[in-house]
């Protein structure tokens, strides 16, 4: 009896050594190799669905990004509108800390001619008329939230773990997160974003990546707010890796340059 049951427990510890907790899923996540510095080309599609009718949107817009090594900051990002003509050279400069600190965000708004700061209650708001929030686009670090592991499922052929992440303060839209991480590639392949009630408000699907050397690249991917029937398609059509982006590319003076 007694060596049946040391049996049991062993295989109960064993089972239970072997499996990755939820951090430890999140920190391969967050070790997925990053290029030195990028610059990407992105077609941005506004789909929206009033009175049985379909309208769609194009945007195109640039982004440079440099990521650092060490130091205070995590990246330093500029996105840049190309296209249409009410939007164009509209900017968005992001600075990303390590950690301990919230990202530094401004948008640049040319018929204006200034500079508008992104403090904390506006982080929650669409950018620019986009499904993703000015939160969504920056970063979080892996201590602001608490992880759960909530099981494994398949998107499509890719077999995943189904995390949830609840936020450690209240400094968010969102009361959690959950997101379905590729066992194999590391990357989140589908996240639903929750509001505050708890009810479902968004999902971020990837519907198509690829990678180039170490890196794996985004090549679409959608943002739907399942609430207002708005969907956003973000579609990589150029991309170039560590172009040596110099640092002073991401000031304020920077982001008011009109070429």
């Amino acid at each position: 009896m007694f060596k049946k049951l040391l049996i049991a427990l062993i295989c109960v510890f064993t089972a239970s050594f072997g499996q990755m907790t939820a951090r430890e899923i999140m920190i391969k996540v967050d070790a997925q190799p990053e290029p030195k510095s990028m610059v990407a080309t992105t077609d941005m599609i506004l789909i929206s669905v009033k009175r049985g009718k379909t309208k769609e949107r194009l945007r195109r817009i640039t982004r440079h990004q440099r990521n650092y090594n060490q130091g205070i900051f995590a990246s330093k990002s500029l996105i840049r509108f190309q296209h249409p003509a009410d939007v164009k050279d509209t900017g968005f400069l992001m600075w990303e800390y390590e950690k301990d600190k919230d990202d530094d965000q401004w948008l640049y708004l040319p018929a204006l001619g200034k500079v508008k700061r992104i403090v904390a209650r506006e982080k929650g708001e669409n950018f620019m008329g986009s499904d993703f929030s000015y939160e969504d686009i920056g970063g979080r670090d892996l201590d602001d939230d608490h992880f759960s592991l909530l099981g494994e499922e398949k998107i499509g052929a890719n077999n995943c773990y189904k995390i949830e992440a609840v936020p450690v303060d209240g400094e968010t839209s969102y009361s959690k997160r959950i997101s379905w991480i590729d066992k194999n590639k590391w990357i989140a392949l589908k996240i639903e974003f929750y509001d505050k009630k708890n009810h479902l408000q968004k999902v971020m699907t990837i519907d198509d990546l690829k990678k180039d050397g170490p890196y794996w690249t985004i090549l679409k991917m959608r943002m739907e707010n399942v609430q207002n029937q708005h969907k956003t398609i973000m579609i990589i059509t150029d991309v170039k890796y560590d172009t040596g982006i110099k640092d002073n590319y991401f000031t304020e003076r920077f982001l008011m340059r009109v070429d």
